[in-house]
């Protein structure tokens, strides 16, 4: 429990920072937190990205005229005649700017659940690999948990992350298509801390042994590459 109360005041505080609620103190304390704690810097260049997109897909689809068979069936009623009265004729206008204001959003809304939630068509492993920093847990819509443990780079120039599910350890790289792909997997816990990341590249799973060597891979990078590498979406 306590643990959870901990976790909704950083997100409440991360919330106000990035909407500059915070006062010159508090934002300064706050930023500092963040200098140390690699996890709360991804979380906030994550939350950052989230409302960008947010904000692009709403402007795209605001801008964008509705499908002229949604206004039809949007439109109101042919209005029914009033003499010297035309207050439900008014009414009627207001009703159908109404509906089509509503029809927007909810179009916006669609596209953005579209947008978020396929990642563009990229599958949701790959987005958790994208976005979630070492040794932070990641959830997946069926239902896996995933901690990436570290990050390599291989010979040939990609990014390659070791996760762990539940028992199993597995090797992953990122292709040109924004796509990781299984390298290998076996049995195994990877790094219980940053402490060990630096060592633990092919030293402590041997199931992965084989696959970081095929690859050529290097040393795992420090929690302050990989920050940025993530903020970056892993450009090379």
């Amino acid at each position: 429990m306590t643990g959870d109360i901990v976790a909704e005041d950083r997100e409440e505080r991360l919330a106000a920072w990035l909407d500059d609620a915070l006062s010159p103190a508090d934002r300064q304390a706050f930023e500092a937190e963040m200098e140390a704690d690699p996890a709360l810097a991804a979380l906030a260049v994550q939350w950052r990205e989230n409302d960008r997109r947010i904000r692009e897909a709403l402007s795209g689809i605001a801008q964008r005229p509705l499908p002229e068979a949604t206004l039809a069936l949007l439109a109101p009623p042919d209005p029914v005649p009033h003499a010297d009265n035309d207050n439900p004729r008014r009414m009627g206008r207001r009703i159908a700017w109404g509906l089509v204001a509503f029809g927007t959003l909810a179009a916006a809304s669609l596209a953005l659940f579209l947008n978020i939630g396929s990642g563009a068509a990229v599958d949701p492993l790959s987005q958790a690999l994208d976005r979630t920093p070492s040794l932070a847990e990641a959830s997946l819509p069926d239902g896996r948990r995933i901690v990436p443990s570290l990050t390599v780079r291989a010979a040939d120039g990609r990014w390659c992350r070791e996760y762990r599910s539940g028992e199993t350890l597995t090797l992953a790289c990122r292709g040109g298509d924004g796509r990781w792909m299984t390298e290998a997997s076996g049995k195994g816990q990877g790094p219980e801390s940053a402490e060990t990341i630096a060592v633990a590249a092919g030293g402590s799973d041997a199931a992965l042994d084989p696959a970081f060597q095929r690859l050529g891979a290097g040393d795992p990078v420090d929690a302050a590459t990989e920050t940025k590498l993530i903020a970056d979406r892993w450009r090379r």
